[in-house]
């Protein structure tokens, strides 16, 4: 049995950023169902792991972390990791850790704040549906993120201006490919294509197949 569990629901954005990053590196873990639906992010057990709440968390040798971004880096320096995804160059290493700090307001965030109003507050706890004025200035907000996706990439087509995809791209990823219904991605071209070729690699394009339909199962 590895000595590496990962806690985690594969709906949660960052859970499978992190998740992906493992397969990716060949790392081998457990995965341990954290189902956020019936609340046992709030048990008394998990908050001993984890007194935030949040997912994911890892328990490595009894010793746990949670923050996705934290995660990776532990990940790497524990593990040993050079790869691609968060190499050990330390320049092209501040570049993605600085990304990833960036990420949380400024991609996740936007996404979330557009998402749970307009979707997951009506379909999961029959919340009324978000009002043309509320709307505006977060799908606003959400606008101004994919112009600054675009910005990014107009770089080297990726997150991390690096030569070759990186786990800020996946991190990127798994954000927007939950909101591909909140706006028309064929109107971002930019988008589109860097999309579909981080899409394509065969690990992501597992846990997203997988996260894709349990989402349609909660929403109904």
């Amino acid at each position: 049995m590895s000595e590496l569990t990962l806690y985690g629901h594969i709906a949660s954005q960052p859970v499978r950023s992190v998740m992906a990053y493992l397969k990716l590196s060949n790392i081998e873990f457990n995965f341990e169902l954290v189902d956020f639906t019936q609340g046992a992010h709030l048990t008394e057990e998990y908050t001993k792991l984890n007194p935030y709440q949040t997912m994911p968390l890892i328990v490595h040798n009894g010793y746990s972390v949670w923050e996705s971004a934290a995660i990776i880096s532990y990940l790497a320096e524990t593990y040993n990791q050079d790869n691609q995804w968060y190499p050990k160059d330390i320049k092209l290493r501040a570049r993605i850790n600085a990304f990833l700090h960036w990420h949380h307001q400024n991609i996740r965030d936007p996404c979330m704040n557009y998402l749970r109003p307009k979707v997951l507050g009506p379909k999961m706890y029959g919340a009324p549906e978000i009002t043309e004025e509320i709307e505006a200035p977060i799908r606003e907000r959400f606008n101004q993120m994919l112009a600054d996706i675009k910005w990014t990439l107009a770089s080297t087509r990726y997150i991390a201006r690096s030569a070759n995809p990186t786990i800020a791209d996946i991190f990127v990823f798994n954000e927007v490919g939950l909101t591909l219904g909140l706006f028309n991605l064929e109107e971002h071209p930019e988008i589109k294509s860097w999309y579909e070729e981080i899409a394509a690699i065969p690990a992501l394009k597992e846990i997203t197949d997988q996260c894709f339909e349990i989402v349609r199962k909660i929403l109904g």
